[in-house]
């Protein structure tokens, strides 16, 4: 480990190591555009200009060398293609294993994926995870106890009998229900073993203090998890689409995402007679598919209310921010406590103001740039719709603000910072190299 000056994105440069990093990213770069694939890639991107980066993958998708993020500093080692079965992740960590003497000549690793927590527990040098989903508590990742209020902590027969009763409960066929009790089951053990291990991991990252606040309720040590959240995608940054209102146009309400149980599509489209008998000429685009697709149209048609839904199906991830462009809002109406929303900074990015859900970290995303309303209410969604129209102008200028916290160069300069100080919680394998 060397010492050189590097900049935090800033004019101001700072003394920190130059590290030799191992990082683990959640899925094999390149090969998907949206969550915390995408955040991957742009983190390589960001630390590669101040690091020497080796990525792991460990992937059933094929890697396309032509599409990795980073070239410079960086150095890929590759198990893609890999096989489903026994179980997914099970055939992920088998071949992150294999690297395990690897991943110990680093002066630190860091894995964007909590799913590799049993896989740094065995390594003698500084470790870092990212707490970016539920996994290594709940085989189901929603951390929801039988589809429905928060979780309080793991068990074996607690979470087979929570995996069976959610999965008859959510309505989706029986392909994919069969599909994901499969799923789920699979990492029963998993999630004994995770949280054994997460004990000795180093220091951890978490997305939003929401998500600090609730491995800290798991157990873990709260000293050793900083918050270092997201950062906007630069492709959704915008801000001369900022522009006022225009009700003679109408008014556009964008929603982007998966269409699945736990996105809350479902109150959205049940609040929307209400939203048209108080704004007639509200328009509401929905970007994307998925299993509930089907029975969503079904219910707008029972509704009456189809005729003012434009359904897009998927869009590609290029050509989503000319959608931002076009809304008046965006809408969130997710059940789930996610870890974080990349959705939500795509709309702010965009100068679009918000309604969300008040779940998980919206509050810590959107502020005052937005309004949020009780998830699974399609009464109070319209009544939070209501109150962003109302309000309008307000929830706009707060939006530059807002966007401050999530900046490239801020979040770039708390990750530098990070990265620092977990390479001075133990003697690195390659001190003095």
């Amino acid at each position: 480990m060397t010492e050189t000056a590097v900049t935090d994105g800033s004019d101001d440069q700072t003394d920190r190591p130059t590290l030799d990093v191992g990082f683990i990213p959640a899925e094999c770069p390149g090969t998907g555009a949206v969550g915390a694939t995408r955040t991957s890639e742009l983190l390589i991107q960001k630390l590669s200009h101040h690091h020497d980066l080796t990525v792991y993958v460990a992937s059933q998708a094929e890697a396309d060398p032509e599409r990795l993020p980073a070239r410079d500093r960086v150095e890929y080692v590759l198990h893609d293609g890999l096989g489903k079965l026994p179980h997914p992740l099970l055939t992920k960590l088998d071949a992150m294993r294999e690297e395990v003497d690897a991943l110990g000549t680093h002066d630190m690793v860091h894995t964007y994926s909590p799913g590799f927590i049993p896989i740094l527990a065995d390594l003698d040098v500084p470790t870092l995870s990212t707490l970016n989903s539920y996994l290594p508590a709940c085989p189901k990742g929603d951390f929801r106890y039988y589809d429905g209020e928060k979780c309080t902590g793991h068990g074996t027969a607690k979470c087979i009998n929570c995996i069976a009763h959610a999965d008859v409960d959510r309505r989706k066929g029986v392909e994919n229900s069969l599909r994901s009790v499969y799923s789920s089951l699979g990492k029963v053990n998993y999630v004994d073993d995770a949280m054994t291990a997460i004990h000795d991991v180093d220091a951890f990252q978490a997305l939003s203090p929401h998500i600090k606040d609730d491995y800290a309720n798991m157990g873990v040590d709260r000293e050793r998890i900083t918050v270092v959240p997201h950062f906007y995608d630069d492709e959704f940054y915008h801000p001369e689409w900022d522009r006022p209102l225009d009700e003679g146009d109408g008014f556009t309400l964008l929603h982007v995402g998966r269409l699945q149980e736990n996105k809350g599509q479902e109150s959205l489209v049940r609040a929307m007679p209400r939203l048209l008998s108080n704004h007639g000429d509200l328009t509401l685009r929905v970007a994307g598919s998925g299993g509930y697709e089907e029975g969503l149209h079904k219910l707008a048609r029972q509704l009456g209310v189809d005729h003012a839904i434009d359904w897009l199906g998927y869009v590609d991830h290029d050509d989503v921010p000319p959608l931002y462009e076009d809304a008046d809002a965006f809408v969130y109406p997710g059940l789930l406590d996610e870890p974080f929303g990349r959705v939500l900074l795509e709309a702010l990015g965009t100068y679009t103001p918000v309604l969300a859900s008040d779940v998980g970290s919206t509050d810590y995303i959107v502020g005052d740039a937005g309004v949020r309303f009780e998830a699974d209410d399609p009464a109070a969604l319209a009544d939070g719709f209501d109150a962003l129209v109302a309000d309008y102008e307000r929830h706009r200028a707060a939006i530059p603000e807002q966007l401050e916290r999530f900046a490239p160069d801020t979040v770039e300069s708390a990750f530098l910072d990070l990265y620092a100080e977990v390479a001075e919680t133990r003697t690195p394998a390659t001190a003095g190299r």
